[in-house]
């Protein structure tokens, strides 16, 4: 039997905070970088200590994370950190799914800021060097990256362009959905036509019909399911009046 090990532990991260009364005895030359996954809430913990990396009490602190992109000079997060043990300068920051939803799987900068008893606020630094940000990558770990559906608008005439996809993904319960779009009543018909032709070499006489759907003065969207392991797909379109405009397909 093969047997895998998972390893389940908390990212602890180090924030220097300014101490004048402290001789740098043993200064941090930098900071590991943060990991978020997207698809998940991550908890990272974060540790304030002072340039001797002693920790700092934080008792009446209050500390915050702030994510941004340096280069489109654009804050995208901006989060409390919540107290865990502030005698001890431990706190921990909530990166939510919500919060990466429509960040891309890529690196950014982070930064921390402290709020003391006095309200007095200054940054948290990632090193001994004064800096003031630290970088946070983001990653595709947990789920799979969303793809958008192809688009078919029949630009070039009624039978849509070869649609490519991947037959090694779906296997045999592959299901297809198209959403179809009217602009104006419609009356016609939609016949869908796949291919198990590798998608490098097929013709127009490798395809075969799938299914034929009719429409009568159809003026609300509507969708069509199928299943089936296919190289390619290809919409085409036969109208008597009115318009289908466009259809929006996944594999």
């Amino acid at each position: 039997m093969t047997v895998t090990t998972g390893y389940l532990y908390t990212q602890l991260h180090t924030a220097v905070v300014t101490d004048t009364g402290v001789n740098n005895l043993m200064s941090m030359f930098y900071t590991p970088n943060i990991k978020v996954y997207r698809g998940i809430d991550n908890y990272i913990r974060i540790e304030f200590k002072n340039r001797d990396q002693k920790r700092v009490v934080m008792t009446d602190h209050t500390a915050s994370i702030i994510i941004m992109d340096k280069e489109n000079s654009v804050a995208y997060v901006e989060r409390a950190l919540t107290a865990i043990d502030p005698r001890r300068g431990l706190f921990e920051a909530t990166i939510t799914e919500g919060d990466l939803l429509n960040l891309d799987a890529k690196f950014y900068s982070y930064s921390l800021k402290v709020t003391n008893p006095e309200g007095r606020t200054s940054p948290a630094y990632a090193d001994d060097n004064y800096s003031a940000n630290g970088t946070l990558e983001v990653v595709e770990g947990m789920y799979p990256a969303f793809k958008e559906s192809t688009t078919e608008a029949f630009a070039s005439g009624n039978t849509g362009s070869t649609i490519s996809i991947d037959p090694y993904i779906n296997r045999n319960t592959a299901q297809h959905t198209a959403q179809v779009y009217f602009s104006s009543a419609f009356t016609g018909s939609l016949e869908i036509q796949g291919s198990i032709n590798p998608s490098n070499s097929i013709q127009n006489a490798d395809f075969t019909t799938i299914s034929t759907t009719n429409y009568t003065a159809q003026t609300d969207n509507a969708y069509i399911n199928f299943t089936g392991v296919y190289s390619a797909v290809r919409f085409v379109r036969t109208t008597t009046s009115g318009t289908l405009s466009q259809v929006l397909y996944r594999p």
